[in-house]
């Protein structure tokens, strides 16, 4: 029988799946579409925008492949050899990550290719923070997400710049 701990970790892959399935859908039209009207309401997200705009679709794909792989070997590990800390980890970080599509979602306050499974990931994200919360010291908790979230965050920073050699207009 799968403890309530395993199903969590069990189902972040899923979670993680569903949410970069909306984004890779459709953020390649939302933001040829939406960009110039995103600059020019928000020109401190011009870079990002840009950048995102110019990637191929295959560019986007490798780099969802690459962190879902990343969100495989974690899950593993977790389950395999009771690495729960790798997973608090991961798992924190992606939480930070729909967070912050929240917030982009309020200062934008339209439609952005993110927000649906965001927040259809919340239910999740809370069930899993609660447990957690519950289950692992503050001191466990908070090792496990200043490590993740920098962690991530190298990441997702080097292979955006893996793949940003595969550009749309190339």
């Amino acid at each position: 029988m799968m403890s309530e701990l395993e199903l969590i970790i069990s189902l972040f892959p899923l979670i993680f799946m569903l949410h970069e399935f909306e984004e890779m859908v459709y953020f390649k039209p939302w933001i040829a579409k939406n960009g110039a009207w995103l600059i020019q309401h928000y020109p401190q997200f011009a870079k990002p925008v840009k950048h995102l705009g110019a990637l191929s679709m295959q560019a986007f794909v490798l780099a969802v492949w690459e962190e879902f792989v990343l969100v495989g070997v974690i899950t593993v590990l977790a389950l395999t050899l009771q690495w729960y800390e790798v997973w608090m980890a991961g798992f924190t970080a992606f939480a930070l990550h729909i967070l912050l599509h929240l917030l982009q979602w309020g200062i934008v306050r339209r439609y952005i290719p993110v927000v649906v499974t965001s927040l259809l990931s919340l239910p999740y994200l809370i069930w899993g923070l609660y447990y957690i919360g519950n289950t692992f010291s503050g001191v466990q908790i908070l090792w496990c997400f200043g490590i993740g979230v920098p962690v991530a965050t190298l990441n997702l920073y080097l292979v955006h710049k893996v793949v940003s050699q595969h550009r749309a207009d190339a």
